[in-house]
């Protein structure tokens, strides 16, 4: 059995060269660093953290890295970009030999993975900036997993 951990990034500055170059707020920064404190117990068997490429997600992951106490590298992938294709994420981790993984991205991409994998309608969850999703599957798939929990960011 698979346990998803599905983040968005935290709160990014509106302006920058391009979208992928946008970094993080102080307030994303204290955000991040808040939620990952509140669920390094739930977080502490991670195999695996694996990335988008653009700086905000980039930066959110190190910080949880460091809260985590992780040395561990996180994966760096397209396949978390915010309108990267959902069957080749799939398929990506479900070949992944790893049961414990955390995936950092953005909207659209984090609620359109939770609607597909819970089958839920969608809009049904929501995800603010610094949010974090539990799922568990036993097959990473279209409706078949399970939302554990869903924990935002306390304002």
């Amino acid at each position: 059995m698979k346990t998803l951990f599905i983040m968005r990034h935290g709160q990014a500055q509106t302006k920058a060269s391009s979208d992928a170059e946008r970094p993080l707020t102080a307030r994303g920064e204290a955000d991040v660093e808040r939620v990952a404190n509140a669920l390094s117990d739930e977080l502490s068997d991670l195999d695996q953290l694996w990335v988008s490429p653009y700086r905000r997600a980039r930066q959110t992951a190190a910080i949880v890295n460091q809260v985590l106490g992780r040395g561990a590298e996180p994966v760096e992938t397209e396949l978390l970009t915010p309108e990267a294709d959902l069957e080749a994420l799939c398929a990506q981790l479900q070949a992944c030999e790893e049961d414990n993984l955390m995936l950092v991205s953005h909207m659209p991409l984090v609620g359109d993975l939770i609607h597909y994998l819970t089958g839920a309608e969608p809009g049904r969850y929501t995800m603010g900036t610094a949010s974090v999703a539990c799922l568990t599957l036993d097959v990473v798939a279209g409706g078949v997993g399970e939302l554990r929990w869903l924990r935002h960011r306390e304002d």
